[in-house]
């Protein structure tokens, strides 16, 4: 087996982790109010995304955040 192989092997050994790390993950139940604002957030977006803690313009704010710390 040469360097080009290995590599392969732990490619795919990785990827096949960080895959059976992303379907165990456990998605809560989509909140019904903000946990930043306490506002309702709509059905449309709570069906949407799955787990969802955040109303929309909470959750701009946090990507807001976290592009300008960076």
């Amino acid at each position: 087996m040469d360097n080009i192989d290995q590599a392969n092997e732990r490619a795919e050994m990785y990827l096949k982790a960080q895959l059976d790390a992303a379907t165990k993950r456990t998605v809560l139940p989509a909140s019904h109010e903000c946990d930043e604002c306490g506002e309702p957030i709509p059905e449309a977006r709570r069906r949407t995304v799955p787990g969802v803690r955040l109303c929309i313009d909470c959750k701009e704010l946090e990507e807001l955040q976290q592009r300008t710390h960076r």
